[in-house]
């Protein structure tokens, strides 16, 4: 099944399989996770995923290269970047902080991305409903007496 968005997590380690982000970012369900470890290849997944909204998880070590080439695309729903030191990184984020979060820790980012992809979600649902009640009430214009 096809999903409206897609988590995506670029990180230099995010192959390695002994992670405890990787773990908890798996969880049960992976189909909705993309990971990439080298720049390049994550900036042109997002590019051609003109049709999904993105949450997008990334190291600090990536985030001055990367946001401003990502930051204005408009499937880019939100950006979270993951470091050990996030005054480290004020400098070039504070340019972005109308659609980026910085993390230190990984349940604190963690739960704020599954907090804003419920929300993305559940707005998506009251969208969807509003349009199958409008299709509802047009089949009326068209329902004909016994006789059809």
């Amino acid at each position: 099944m096809s999903h409206p968005f897609v988590i995506v997590w670029l990180d230099i380690h995010a192959n390695e399989p002994v992670s405890s982000f990787r773990d908890k970012l798996m969880h049960d369900e992976h189909e909705y996770v993309k990971i990439f470890a080298d720049s390049q290849s994550c900036v042109t997944f997002i590019q051609s995923e003109i049709h999904k909204k993105i949450f997008f998880i990334l190291s600090g070590a990536f985030g001055s290269k990367v946001v401003p080439i990502v930051y204005d695309l408009q499937q880019i729903q939100q950006i979270y970047v993951f470091c050990g030191t996030i005054s480290s990184h004020v400098n070039w984020a504070i340019d972005y902080t109308d659609k980026m979060y910085m993390f230190d820790h990984e349940d604190d980012l963690l739960e704020r991305l599954y907090r804003e992809v419920e929300e993305f979600l559940r707005k998506s649902a009251d969208f969807y409903l509003q349009q199958a009640n409008l299709f509802r009430d047009r089949i009326q214009d068209f329902t004909q007496g016994p006789c059809g």
